[in-house]
């Protein structure tokens, strides 16, 4: 799937900008399951460091689908889970129609 995940990649325009970071910090804060979160971008990529109030994989799984749901684009969302040890990281991407998309790391810990 990470193969896919870079091919796709490859293909879309990766976005980058106020708004799009405006309304990804704006939704991880609503979420009552996380205690805090840092968000940062490189290379046109986001990267969403997040601490859960209580960890788990299955916690970090119930936080990514409410992620996935909040901030998806309606034609396509692509991820892979990675558990590493005392964290989970998700590679995630969503686009919409015109190939404008959006790339993000997310940790969970």
């Amino acid at each position: 799937m990470y193969k896919v995940i870079n091919e796709y990649t490859s293909k879309v325009n990766l976005q980058e900008n106020d708004d799009i970071y405006n309304r990804i910090t704006d939704f991880l804060q609503s979420i009552k399951e996380i205690k805090q979160v840092s968000v940062s971008v490189s290379f046109k990529r986001y990267v969403l460091d997040i601490k859960l109030k209580k960890y788990s994989v299955e916690n970090a799984a119930l936080v990514f689908n409410k992620i996935n749901t909040g901030i998806s684009y309606s034609y396509s969302s692509l991820f892979v889970r990675f558990n590493e040890g005392k964290c989970v990281r998700y590679r995630y991407m969503t686009s919409n129609e015109n190939k404008d998309a959006i790339y993000c790391d997310i940790i969970f810990s």
